[in-house]
């Protein structure tokens, strides 16, 4: 449903205009629809907060009748989180065009640069997505891979032999191969979210921890969609890179133009995107194939904090609070998460090392900050660990 709401003062909060409440009665979510293109996904009871926010009201009393249901300090910060979100008329509500800005910083430690924002290729993408699902396309993309896959299998003895032998001139002719490669991945992702009636919002390039370079695409149009529908458009970008392993893979095995070590080391470099990429630990296609499986949202912030409960309980003999995310394996899948861009950042901080070193005083520089931000935010975690934050009180509901 859309909210049509008339501005009102900063005291007496209301919903913005355009604002679209959409409920999804398969998981009693409710996804609210930001006019600039923005998507949340909450919770029917936070939902029914954000729309009770009629401008009929002061934020004070507001908040006396929110306490009524939560801590007052819970309301208040939900009161606050609404309108930092843009999602209430306040002269300190961000506006649209900040909420488009092309720098963003994604937590823990990801920075965006925004390229392009395909929302007039919609259609485009959309008829793409349409070509894509037919059978004759479908037919040779399933021809495609078995033929690469049987080319490979068929020479594994020389592709390992090229594997093996070290190679550094021809790392920047990969890396660009990839580049591209990678580019059309993203575009991947775009095509199945129109395709499936979404709206791709930006796309650009990112630094995963400040250190990994890849391109990005939002697709957080997909809470409005099945989780079929999310699971698709989260495997979308692999099938680029499956299919550039493949043509790789084929291309290495008739050895065209002489280029058989090249590509044998580009299929590779596909294969291991996939892998990577299907890791559920960290934000990348794997863990939006997660969530569209337990169709859950902040699953690896919550798994999170449930392992570092365990490990505060554990190490600490602190208090055991109530899990957040309610499923066995939370505790273990937090822990991978927690473990998994540490061990990505040291690796990068290893491997660039000697090459930051050669890059004189500059390079020297880049790297000591960055290892002094690994080591502050391996500081924080401790500090997380040995003194978590107690449980907030939560009062017992009354009728407003």
């Amino acid at each position: 449903m859309t909210t049509q709401l008339t501005p009102v003062q900063a005291d007496w909060p209301a919903l913005r205009q355009g604002i679209d409440i959409t409920p999804q009665p398969e998981s009693g979510k409710v996804v609210v629809s930001l006019p600039e293109g923005a998507y949340l996904r909450m919770g029917q009871d936070a939902a029914d907060l954000l729309g009770d926010l009629d401008g009929t009201r002061s934020r004070d009393a507001v908040l006396a009748c929110w306490t009524t249901r939560l801590s007052e300090e819970q309301a208040t910060t939900l009161l606050h989180h609404f309108t930092q979100l843009g999602l209430l008329e306040s002269d300190i509500t961000p506006s649209s065009a900040g909420s488009c800005r092309s720098f963003r910083f994604r937590k823990p430690a990801t920075v965006q640069l925004v390229l392009y924002r395909p929302q007039r290729m919609t259609d485009a993408l959309r008829r793409v997505g349409t070509l894509a699902r037919q059978w004759p396309a479908l037919a040779g993309y399933a021809l495609l891979l078995g033929a690469g896959a049987a080319a490979a299998l068929t020479h594994l003895h020389a592709a390992g032999a090229v594997l093996l032998r070290p190679s550094w001139g021809m790392w920047w002719h990969i890396a660009l191969a990839m580049l591209i490669v990678n580019a059309v991945h993203e575009l991947g992702h775009a095509t199945a979210l129109a395709y499936h009636g979404g709206r791709p919002r930006a796309m650009g390039v990112m630094l995963l921890y400040f250190v990994c370079p890849a391109f990005f695409c939002d697709v957080s149009a997909t809470w409005r969609l099945g989780r079929r529908q999310r699971a698709a458009v989260a495997l979308a970008g692999i099938t680029v890179n499956a299919a550039a392993a493949a043509a790789a893979a084929l291309a290495a095995a008739a050895d065209l133009g002489g280029h058989q070590e090249f590509c044998w080391r580009l299929a590779a470099a596909n294969v291991f995107t996939i892998v990577f990429n299907l890791l559920p630990f960290i934000k990348l296609d794997g863990y939006l194939l997660l969530l569209a499986f337990v169709d859950e949202s902040h699953l690896r912030p919550r798994a999170m904090a449930d392992a570092r409960n365990w490990l505060s309980h554990h190490l600490y003999r602190r208090p055991a609070n109530e899990h957040e995310f309610h499923r066995w394996w939370s505790v273990p899948y937090g822990l991978a998460a927690m473990t998994l861009p540490v061990l990505l950042f040291t690796s990068m901080l290893v491997s660039l090392g000697a090459l930051s070193f050669r890059a004189g005083p500059i390079g020297v520089i880049v790297w000591s900050v960055a290892a002094l931000f690994a080591l502050l935010r391996l500081l924080a975690g401790i500090i997380r660990v040995a003194f978590p934050p107690p449980p907030p009180a939560v009062t017992s509901p009354a009728p407003c």
